[in-house]
């Protein structure tokens, strides 16, 4: 049976140690990042150090699942990326990969209806 959380305090620590997460990507993985996806060579990729976190990326740059990109999504965002991000206050790395892959479909669904 699956844990029930008490409280207020328990459901925080616990998005909180989700947040928490390193990144496993290594110097030599930007590399082929950037030459498979065709990520322009004036875009900075860097590797977060040790106290940097997915949701919190330091100030001039935005964090981005490797699972994304692998699902379609390119740099630089359409405005319909940007306008959803903004509507809804959020950065790329909120975002869950199967969220995007939805968004990238909805994009595509509105562009075929010419919406």
């Amino acid at each position: 049976m699956p844990r029930q959380l008490g409280n207020l305090e328990e459901l925080t620590n616990l998005a909180t140690t989700a947040s928490k997460v390193h990144s496993r990507i290594t110097e030599v993985d930007l590399e082929d990042i950037r030459l498979f996806y065709n990520v322009l060579i004036y875009m900075v990729l860097r590797v977060s150090g040790p106290e940097e976190w997915t949701d919190d990326p330091p100030e001039g740059f935005v964090a981005i699942y490797k699972l994304v990109m692998q699902q379609g999504l390119r740099l630089l965002l359409h405005l319909f990326f940007h306008e959803v991000l903004r509507d809804f206050n959020l950065v790329q790395c909120q975002i869950a990969p199967n969220g995007w892959s939805q968004m990238v479909a909805t994009f595509l669904l509105l562009k075929v209806a010419e919406v």
